[in-house]
């Protein structure tokens, strides 16, 4: 879980930075362009619902995939023995 942590610690000012730039910028990237400005092509409709699909499938993998911190290691179990 440290790890996860120390890892959004880190990533957090960024996505934060982003965000804000994003905030800040939207009338200028909102705008129609120009006379002598060329139209930017279109991406395609499928692009961005892939992207949340890889994003959400990677972060269940890191999730998951996740180091425990444990310091005792689980006991065997012995069958046959009263508990």
């Amino acid at each position: 879980m440290n790890r996860l942590v120390g890892f959004s610690r880190r990533v957090c000012p960024l996505v934060l930075a982003g965000v804000y730039w994003l905030a800040w910028n939207m009338a200028a990237l909102a705008q129609a362009p120009g006379p002598g400005q060329e139209k930017a092509e279109e991406t395609p409709p499928y692009v961005v619902p892939y992207a949340i699909v890889i994003l959400c499938v990677g972060m269940g993998v890191t999730i998951v995939l996740n180091s425990s911190k444990r310091r005792d290691r689980a006991k065997p179990e012995v069958f046959g023995e009263p508990k």
